[in-house]
């Protein structure tokens, strides 16, 4: 594994001509969830049940049905600019080339992980909701590069190659406190650039255990014994 400023500097060195698109998409992303939420808000400061009522639910479909796949194309778009990969399509047309084959299995990992997380976070004190975190973090780029597996088996193979790298991803995180901390100067508009320098530099971190998981497999396998001449 490499040093966390290692990382931060392949990610920044993805992102190179690529921070306007990749704020461009926050963007998008940010205004959807605002708009939508919004009703709910209204309707509950406001003592409107009805409101409060219908807002809420508009809110939980836009989420899974819009921000969530989009989410998995944010991540999509990181790795492969991570990778160097050449896109076929224009920007926007590259976001959705996945869409269709794996947006239920991105919302449905998604939900069971939210599950998860939220039956454990109270009895650990929010430990246990880290430690699950940071032992599904992989889920997005698994789905992109395993597409043969299913929910389960991408929620275990992302657990698998997080297993003893979860501390090492915890404190990559902390690293970015100070990025952090300015986007709270700035309102919060600092996140539309501080949210791909963070997914890129997911996405390197996601290289290594890949590579160090699918290394481990590969010597797991049983050797075939050569066959007897007859």
């Amino acid at each position: 594994m490499k040093m966390y400023s290692e990382y931060r500097a392949q990610a920044r060195e993805t992102l190179k001509g690529h921070w306007n698109e990749m704020a461009l998409l926050m963007l998008v992303l940010s205004f959807i969830s605002v708009v939508f939420v919004t009703p709910n808000y209204i309707g509950t400061l406001a003592e409107i049940p009805w409101l409060a009522l219908s807002g809420s639910s508009c809110s939980l479909l836009v989420t899974w049905l819009i921000t969530v796949p989009l989410s998995y194309a944010f991540y999509n778009l990181c790795l492969a600019y991570a990778r160097r990969e050449e896109l076929e399509d224009s920007y926007f047309a590259a976001l959705f080339k996945d869409f269709a084959a794996n947006w239920s299995k991105y919302v449905l990992s998604g939900l069971l992980v939210g599950v998860l997380v939220a039956l454990i976070v109270l009895p650990t004190l929010l430990i246990g909701a880290i430690i699950l975190g940071l032992a599904y973090a992989m889920v997005p780029f698994v789905i992109r590069d395993y597409k043969e597996l299913g929910v389960r088996e991408v929620l275990r193979t992302s657990r698998m190659m997080m297993r003893g790298h979860k501390w090492q991803l915890f404190v990559l995180e902390l690293t970015f406190i100070g990025w952090s901390l300015l986007c709270i100067l700035t309102l919060g508009i600092g996140l539309l650039w501080l949210t791909p320098y963070l997914t890129a530099t997911y996405a390197h971190f996601y290289e290594d255990v890949k590579a160090e998981y699918e290394a481990k497999q590969a010597e797991a396998q049983p050797v075939e014994a050569p066959q007897a001449e007859a």
